[in-house]
């Protein structure tokens, strides 16, 4: 079969396993890598400024430069990046078009295709507005023969749309598809190893506990109200320590916001964990490469994923799991779908920072609960595979074709 995964956010990067990513240029390459593997012929591709081809893992890798004269123009929604994915579509002969977070089908409108939401539907719309939205929302929704969610809570907002979208709405066909883990990268011989190799290089004791985060330095994943938490437990306990992997410039493509809003937040983060910085105690690690990032979690004791959005599923949360994590999570979107209330780990209400302090540092303390926390997170991993993925979508795609 000759696949098409297209990223309408994004950037797909020219060295996977080198430049970091996002949720949604990881899931679509992971999965593009195991059907390349099962003998699919593979593309992904994404917008850019500068046109570039190569390959990884025997997926064909493209950068689709909009046509200069197309920004130019008003053509409906036909502009910049959707020309040269149109004709890109019309000459590949592809058997499926794999949509990711992109609604706009004009010119090969009758070519097999699915759409797959990594996010909430909503976005920045509050329910009403949605709602009022819905009609032309799945009036490009539903030009899909399959709707691919992430998450229950994914499913959820998109059956909304549907269910408002006027009695003349094109079907639905939702199906939940999560994403998943490696789990040879967290093998626990390899934890082992990298755990005391990473530790001693950030100068940490055995007693001393690491907190974790891994993602965008942004306001929406919260990682302020981890850095004030933080902070405050920092001062009370001279073992509790914080790695932050990632940068504000993960979810930015170049130009977009100026650099402004992004070094605000990363700024002030650093300046609220500046003494637990010079202390040894907090460490801003910067972008942490894919082939990289396996090594911190095996570091870490606990894992804090502060997000202030809706957070539709988490495959940070899954690599935490397998890696023998347990996880503080504030409540939001598909969370507590993997995190489960003192099971295998906390879930506080979203912004609350009183109780995110409190979890950290119930944590902190009792040794035996991570531990316990930390098992069952393990099983919960354990259901989650890119093999499993890989598994729903050929089965997503052989019925549309069929």
């Amino acid at each position: 079969m000759k696949i098409l995964h297209f990223l309408g956010i994004g950037r797909l990067p020219k060295l996977p396993m080198v430049d970091a990513t996002g949720g949604t240029e990881r899931t679509a390459l992971e999965v593009a890598r195991l059907q390349a593997l099962r003998g699919h012929d593979v593309t992904v591709a994404s917008k850019a400024d500068v046109a570039w081809k190569g390959s990884w893992q025997g997926v064909r890798l493209l950068h689709l430069r909009p046509y200069p004269w197309a920004r130019q123009l008003s053509l409906g929604r036909v502009k910049g990046t959707h020309l040269p994915l149109a004709a890109l579509v019309r000459s590949g002969r592809f058997d499926m078009i794999h949509l990711h977070e992109y609604l706009n089908t004009r010119f090969f409108s009758t070519h097999p295709k699915v759409m797959h939401f990594h996010n909430d539907p909503l976005g920045d719309r509050d329910v009403s507005e949605f709602v009022r939205d819905a009609p032309s929302y799945w009036g490009l929704v539903g030009k899909s023969s399959a709707q691919i969610a992430v998450s229950n809570y994914v499913v959820k907002q998109l059956s909304l749309a549907h269910d408002h979208a006027g009695s003349d709405a094109l079907a639905a066909n939702i199906i939940r598809v999560p994403g998943g883990v490696d789990p040879e990268a967290f093998h626990p011989q390899k934890r082992k190893e990298e755990r005391q190799r990473v530790r001693q290089a950030l100068g940490l004791k055995d007693a001393d506990v690491l907190f974790l985060f891994s993602g965008a330095i942004r306001p929406e994943k919260g990682v302020d109200y981890l850095a004030r938490a933080f902070a405050r437990l920092s001062e009370e306990n001279p073992n509790a320590c914080l790695a932050v992997a990632g940068s504000g410039k993960l979810w930015i493509e170049q130009g977009w916001l100026r650099g402004s809003a992004v070094d605000a937040t990363e700024q002030q983060v650093r300046n609220i964990l500046a003494p637990a910085i010079a202390r040894g105690r907090a460490f801003m690690l910067g972008m942490v490469p894919p082939a990289d990032i396996a090594a911190y979690y095996a570091a870490g004791d606990v894992f804090v994923l502060p997000s202030m959005f809706q957070e539709t599923f988490g495959l940070v949360l899954l690599e935490a799991f397998s890696a023998g994590l347990p996880v503080i999570a504030f409540r939001s979107g598909g969370i507590p779908e993997l995190v489960e209330h003192r099971t295998n780990g906390i879930v506080v209400d979203q912004g609350d920072e009183q109780a995110l302090y409190e979890g950290m540092r119930e944590l902190m303390l009792d040794g035996d609960l991570r531990e316990r926390f930390a098992s069952a997170g393990t099983s919960v991993a354990a259901r989650f595979s890119w093999e499993n993925t890989v598994d729903r979508l050929d089965a997503i795609y052989r019925d549309v074709l069929n």
